[in-house]
């Protein structure tokens, strides 16, 4: 197992497709990690282009991040992280706790604390955790 050190990964830029060296840094992996993936793990399809150039959208990069924390930081073997990935549930779950955790994150900052402005701040929150009950 490589020893890669767990840091916080940049967010995801707000793009519909991205190059393999785009998911290299974003993902913190080399590329030819990437290319060997795609054979180890079938959930993995990136849209293939010109020159066979590999394009991937936002779920595959969240699913190649899993995966980087299933096998670096979690301990799993290959065929681990396989059978774990198998479970579509699983992998829903994935990417619907990435989407409510970017979407917190990016709530802009309430700069007056009036008690209207915090009740609308107390529902939203409520609303991401029912979304979050009716997702698992």
């Amino acid at each position: 197992m490589e020893s890669k050190h767990k840091k916080d990964l940049p967010p995801l830029p707000q793009k519909r497709y991205f190059a393999i060296g785009e998911v290299s840094r974003l993902c913190d992996l080399k590329p030819h990690v990437l290319r060997y993936w795609e054979q180890e793990f079938t959930q993995l399809e990136p849209n293939k282009r010109r020159g066979n150039r590999r394009y991937y959208q936002k779920d595959e990069i969240l699913l190649i991040r899993k995966i980087r924390e299933l096998l670096y930081f979690e301990g799993f073997t290959i065929q681990g992280a396989k059978t774990k990935l198998s479970n579509r549930q699983f992998i829903k779950d994935v990417i619907s706790e990435e989407e409510i955790q970017k979407s917190q994150s990016e709530l802009p900052l309430a700069t007056d604390s009036s008690p209207e402005t915090l009740d609308d701040l107390n529902n939203f929150k409520v609303q991401l955790g029912d979304i979050l009950k009716i997702l698992k």
